[in-house]
């Protein structure tokens, strides 16, 4: 591991908000962005190259996912339930 001495300071930008997240998820997960952006670094040098793919493709829907997008679209279908246009409709339904 370099020492101190050995150390330089690295600046990025990025957007307010999204350092917030990040920040926000490393101390969730017990450790800090700066920490985490060191790991990645190591990872890379590791790996000799990104610890992951990149592509340009939308990443494929989850099992859970397409099975909750085909229970809705025949829920949608069912001439048998009731549906609504608006939020108030679903709040009035609520109140009976």
């Amino acid at each position: 591991m370099a020492s101190l001495s050995n150390s330089v300071n690295m600046t990025i930008r990025i957007d307010k908000d999204f350092k917030k997240q990040v920040d926000s998820l490393f101390k969730n997960l017990g450790t800090n962005t700066s920490s985490a952006i060191m790991m990645f670094l190591k990872q890379c040098d590791r790996e000799q190259g990104l610890p992951f793919k990149p592509n340009m493709l939308a990443p494929e829907p989850s099992k859970e996912l397409l099975e909750s997008l085909m229970e809705a679209e025949e829920i949608r279908n069912d001439k048998n339930r009731k549906g609504y246009e608006t939020v108030d409709e679903v709040m009035k339904a609520l109140e009976e």
